[in-house]
């Protein structure tokens, strides 16, 4: 899945390299390389923590960089990212270019937060460059100790950008989903898109809804998402969301643009992030954030600007953020008039493509 995020920007990179995917077989993995049109080597890696699987995956991957001998390898994922530059260094790749997409360790306790520390201490350690999709992330990587040397950020930061035709708000016809969901004018539509989770919030963005409802009973709230069994939401959260009358599960869904442009508020309390990609794209689509202060997000929200910041697992600051939007609708207007601009400005994806061919010629040339 992570590799359909730099849906396209292989085409681009091929301009310069021959490129090469690796993931775990499946689906996904062959229709990614058909669309890139890339060849693929499908090795199984698990996503949790697996000794004899990693132990597994991890030769597997030496063997086969011993046998195509790349000059870069570029490694994303806490797991793939890991056993990437352990068998890149290993098998002597002369390029391991570990990318960091957010830390994983933040949402773990105990045996498993110091394990997760040190793979990405690892990671850094055995990679020539360490690119971070953010600025918040490359700045925690030294506040925690995890790498101390350089981090680069590509232009502005995210892993792919953001396709501004693609979520244009003009292009997108939602009056069937309007139907469905029996929504018009009258009504305040609170959204969400992401997993279904504790770590993203959702038990906060129940309470806070509920709340707002009973004031407020023009509003509605839009989730757009899938549960997860590893981080499961409380009995009481999932117990609302199936029950509410106005609480509308959309589910996992393949094109998120119709469920995006029918939401006046796009709502985001998750606990920790590397970049918030679903902020960027509502923005794109006019559709200003509430979002938790947290890094990755808080370099997309710029509070009082295109959306609001909260402190993260605060239900009372989303509570009172939201409240803010339905009082005001003034404020929901302006804020929406800048949003789409101002990630226009930041991290249009043909420009961010090219600032990462760039990079990825000057990593090579750097002898």
């Amino acid at each position: 899945m992570s590799l359909f995020f730099f849906k396209g920007q292989v085409g681009k990179l091929k301009s310069d390299f021959d490129i090469e995917a690796i993931a775990s077989p499946g689906i996904g993995f062959e229709r990614f390389c058909d669309l890139e049109n890339v060849k693929g080597h499908p090795i199984k890696m698990h996503r949790e923590i697996s000794l004899i699987n990693d132990i597994k995956a991890l030769f597997k991957l030496i063997k086969l960089f011993k046998k195509i001998k790349p000059e870069i390898i570029h490694g994303n994922t806490p797991k793939g990212g890991n056993l990437s530059m352990v068998a890149g260094w290993v098998a002597g790749v002369p390029h391991r270019i570990y990318c960091i997409h957010g830390l994983r360790y933040q949402g773990a306790t105990g045996f498993k937060k110091v394990l997760l520390k040190n793979m990405e201490r690892i990671s850094c350690r055995l990679a020539t460059d360490v690119l971070s999709v953010s600025f918040g992330v490359k700045e925690l990587l030294k506040k925690e100790s995890i790498y101390k040397g350089d981090v680069n950020v590509i232009w502005n930061g995210s892993v792919n950008g953001i396709d501004t035709q693609r979520f244009l708000s003009d292009n997108i016809d939602a009056s069937e989903l309007k139907a469905k969901y029996q929504l018009d004018n009258t009504h305040i539509v609170f959204g969400f898109v992401g997993r279904l989770v504790k770590d993203k919030g959702l038990n906060e963005l129940i309470e806070a809804f509920v709340k707002i409802y009973k004031k407020h009973p023009q509003t509605r709230l839009l989730l757009v998402g899938d549960y997860e069994k590893s981080d499961p939401v409380t009995a009481t959260t999932k117990n609302i969301i199936d029950t509410h009358p106005h609480i509308i599960f959309g589910g996992w869904q393949k094109d998120i643009r119709p469920f995006l442009k029918i939401m006046d508020i796009f709502t985001f309390p998750s606990y920790r992030e590397g970049f918030g990609i679903s902020l960027m794209e509502a923005a794109a689509m006019n559709v200003p954030a509430i979002s938790s202060n947290i890094t990755g997000c808080n370099e997309i929200i710029e509070d009082g600007y295109n959306g609001r910041l909260i402190s993260s697992k605060s239900a009372k600051e989303l509570k009172n953020a939201m409240e803010e939007f339905v009082l005001n609708p003034q404020l929901l207007k302006q804020m929406s008039s800048v949003s789409r601009q101002y990630v226009i400005d930041k991290y249009e994806q043909k420009q961010l493509w090219d600032k990462a061919l760039m990079a990825y010629k000057k990593i090579v040339s750097d002898v």
